[in-house]
């Protein structure tokens, strides 16, 4: 598998809602990221995994929905940790977005190699583990997640 590939993802017109999911590694304290590349600027973004909520549907059970289509596992949700607003552009067009951030926690093994493991509702893009820290790193989406991803922060370092 190799890295993520342009993106050809083009923002609604109109305000989203999603759910994402911190996923830390249990051995490495690197978080599940999906990885995707900004066709109109060449630049790779990481972003936690998960999408839109449905009409009718929790936070909680869209992210669950979600892991199961990206990476065919699922997860335990946990606590919710933010929510951010995000007003972006991306492959040129603008965004704006809410985004429910929750901790979760994987079911299984099977995500826990190395990676990059395929987002398999979306062709472009990657799950890879991205570091606790380090220079060189792709830029972090939402604004506001990188403060929820440090190691100190009561909610993740209660086992999730």
């Amino acid at each position: 598998m190799t890295a993520a590939q342009p993106s050809d993802y083009v923002p609604p017109a109109h305000i989203r809602v999603l759910a994402v999911a911190l996923v830390r590694h249990p051995r490495t304290g690197a978080h599940l990221m999906s990885e995707f590349v900004d066709q109109s600027r060449g630049a790779v973004f990481h972003r936690p995994p998960g999408g839109g909520i449905e009409f009718g549907e929790t936070a909680q059970g869209a992210l669950r929905r979600e892991m199961l289509e990206e990476f065919a596992t699922e997860v335990e949700v946990g606590e919710r940790l933010a929510v951010i607003e995000n007003l972006f552009t991306f492959n040129g067009a603008p965004g704006h977005e809410w985004v429910v951030v929750h901790a979760a926690r994987l079911c299984d093994d099977r995500l826990l190699g190395e990676g990059p493991f395929p987002v398999l509702d979306a062709p472009t893009d990657v799950g890879v583990w991205r570091p606790p820290g380090g220079a060189g790193l792709p830029t972090l989406v939402p604004p506001g997640v990188a403060a929820l991803l440090d190691p100190g922060t009561a909610s993740l370092s209660r086992g999730w």
